[in-house]
């Protein structure tokens, strides 16, 4: 039977991303955005790796909740996650 050769280093998980830290703060959408805005929530992000940082806005209105960046930014989920713990 031949051998069967692995790689032993795709089993080692290398941490290319130091500790996340996020800091969401609340802001009025009306002072943001202008009087006739539709944003009903609006959520400033300040996302910190190791070496970088990152700040978003993370809207919510008739479309639902979104990120500057985008609807699958992960701030969108952390805002998410900020707005269940405190109901």
């Amino acid at each position: 039977m031949p051998r069967v050769r692995r790689n032993l280093n795709s089993r080692r998980k290398e941490k290319t991303e130091g500790a996340r830290k996020v800091r969401i703060r609340p802001m009025d959408p009306v002072e943001m955005c202008g009087k006739g805005t539709s944003v009903m929530k609006l959520y400033r992000v300040e996302e910190t790796t190791d070496q970088t940082r990152i700040h978003h806005l993370v809207f919510f209105d008739r479309h639902g909740w979104y990120c500057e960046h985008g609807k699958q930014c992960g701030a969108v989920g952390d805002v998410q996650k900020f707005t269940r713990n405190k109901l």
